[in-house]
């Protein structure tokens, strides 16, 4: 009885097994680091769908391209910027957003920083070269592109309750803790150096 149920329910899932696309194309991103594991063990990076995959890790999808006729931010521009953020383990929790800001009387002020400066983490300044103003993007950030254990880079949540949910993730020593991060980022302004 035991064996006919497995295989009523394994028989599908191996006809379904033939019908995937290759993945030998896709980029290899590696593991994400993990403490608790040794080298080289831990949880297989996969390739968000819709996002591009760059040579740093960092996966990025744009959803509006931003005005026409605006510069592109590169290195040495200033920009402004209001974002996002939300864990992707810890049950996708929202850390940063207008509706936290809201519920927490916090006057959300945009982000100002100078692309390659290192004020704001590796990840966001990646992910903002090549955007113009009016430009969203959502950026896919693994742990090495995120923020420092000093908590000396921007941006920080600008709620308690935002703050404590990504030190949470961030700070979890445990070692199983996938630390990766979804970042949207809206420019709002574009200064050239």
């Amino acid at each position: 009885m035991r064996r006919t149920m497995l295989s009523w329910l394994v028989a599908p899932v191996m006809s379904l097994a033939g019908s995937f696309p290759s993945m030998a194309s896709e980029v290899d991103l590696g593991y994400e680091k993990q403490e608790g594991l040794k080298p080289g063990l831990g949880k297989k990076r996969t390739r968000v769908p819709g996002f591009t995959a760059l040579p740093s890790g960092l996966q990025v999808k744009d959803v509006n391209p931003g005005r026409n006729g605006t510069s592109e931010a590169k290195e040495g521009d200033f920009v402004v910027f209001t974002w996002e953020g939300y864990t992707i383990n810890y049950f996708g929790r929202p850390f940063e957003t207008q509706t936290l800001q809201k519920m927490a009387g916090v006057d959300p002020n945009p982000v100002r920083c100078q692309i390659g400066d290192g004020t704001v983490i590796k990840g966001i300044d990646e992910g903002l070269r090549g955007m113009r103003e009016g430009g969203i993007r959502q950026l896919y950030i693994p742990v090495e592109l995120s923020y420092d254990e000093e908590k000396r880079l921007g941006p920080r949540p600008t709620t308690a309750g935002g703050n404590r949910a990504l030190d949470f993730v961030m700070d979890n020593k445990g070692g199983l803790m996938d630390k990766t991060l979804l970042i949207n980022v809206a420019v709002k302004r574009v200064y050239q150096k």
